[in-house]
């Protein structure tokens, strides 16, 4: 029964993962397989008997066998005990991958929309950290059957990386800010969904200016300036501004947003863009 369910198993992944190549190149189509693959050196004998763990002598050593046989929690009845274990694997894959330099996240798209393999692998950036995005295609039927594995795996990269995870306010931050009012309309903030930002305030005589990594906690943005150097050319022709958790209040109503400082200048900022 259990290599029957496996079987069907590696069938529905292998229809919802494929990537078709006509949708995309022999050469992303060759990276996005090895990823899926790819082995890290830590769990290369990732298999070790546990007679309390019926799968214990699966190997969980790649994302696409981890996928799969975490995805059979759905069809099988595990114990708490052996769900635990699964979980663990998962995470043991992620710091696996992260020791070695594979910075990965991943999401899912399909549905009745369908998806393509021109989105199932990209490269992105989140505070100046380089990340390959993997975005697994599923059915109208078969999306929730990941989500669990997801969501252990990206909160483990999250940690390691040391990035504060997205939430649901995350993306109503993204855009330029100014400020209301005559004396404070030279003050602007571009916040980047890279998780930058950029602080540019225009005086009479000079400009100050500031750059680092941004973060929010639903509400709360709390901005970080970056350590410069004396050759960091964002001092070209500024006077640098140090931001120490520096934090505004997101204030969000029928599309409209505004950031006002907690402390100490009290600024109103307008989003513009």
């Amino acid at each position: 029964m259990y290599l029957f369910i496996k079987t069907i198993c590696i069938i529905l992944l292998c229809l919802s993962s494929s990537l078709k190549a006509q949708d995309n190149s022999e050469k992303t189509l060759d990276r996005y397989n090895k990823l899926l693959n790819y082995i890290p050196k830590s769990l290369e004998k990732d298999t070790i008997y546990n007679p309390e763990i019926r799968i214990s002598e699966v190997a969980f050593n790649t994302i696409i066998t981890t996928r799969l046989h975490y995805r059979l929690k759905h069809f099988a009845k595990f114990t708490p005990k052996e769900i635990a274990w699964m979980d663990e694997k998962v995470e043991k894959l992620a710091i696996a991958l992260h020791a070695e330099g594979k910075y990965i996240l991943m999401g899912q798209s399909g549905g009745y929309k369908g998806c393509s393999g021109e989105n199932s692998m990209e490269t992105i950036h989140l505070n100046t950290i380089k990340i390959t995005y993997l975005n697994f295609c599923h059915g109208c039927t078969d999306g929730h059957y990941d989500e669990d594995f997801i969501e252990i795996f990206n909160t483990k990269m999250y940690q390691l990386l040391q990035i504060k995870r997205p939430d649901y306010t995350t993306r109503r931050y993204f855009g330029t800010f100014k400020g209301k009012g005559e004396h404070r309309s030279k003050i602007e903030l571009t916040l980047t969904d890279e998780r930058v930002f950029r602080l540019k305030i225009k005086k009479k005589n000079t400009i100050e200016y500031s750059e680092g990594i941004w973060e929010n906690q639903n509400d709360t943005l709390i901005l970080n300036s970056k350590r410069i150097g004396s050759t960091d050319t964002s001092l070209a022709n500024a006077d640098w501004i140090a931001l120490d958790r520096v934090e505004f209040r997101l204030k969000y109503r029928l599309n409209r947003s505004k950031l006002v400082m907690l402390a100490p200048n009290k600024w109103k900022l307008k989003k513009v863009l």
